[in-house]
């Protein structure tokens, strides 16, 4: 990720965060890829950049997906976005 990137998660990311929490998404991510092979991110549920929405960078919005499906989603979709 670029330095755009880690601005962003840095300026999202509330006080109350659990570092704790966070690191083991990123963690789990990188041993789910070493053991299958396959590429896994965390993804951002609401994104934090985007046009419409602003999400934060902690556990809660946090979940580990595969490279393809959480490149697929981008920065456009979540959970009960607005038509």
């Amino acid at each position: 990720y670029g330095k755009k990137h880690v601005a962003a998660k840095k300026g999202a990311t509330p006080k109350w965060a659990n570092d704790f929490f966070v690191n083991e998404a990123y963690a789990l991510a990188r041993l789910r890829t070493r053991m299958t092979g396959k590429m896994w991110h965390v993804d951002h549920i609401v994104p934090i950049q985007s046009k419409i929405v602003c999400g934060l960078h902690c556990e809660q919005n946090m979940r580990v997906v595969t490279k393809s499906i959480n490149c697929a989603k981008g920065n456009r979709h979540w959970p009960n976005m607005p038509n």
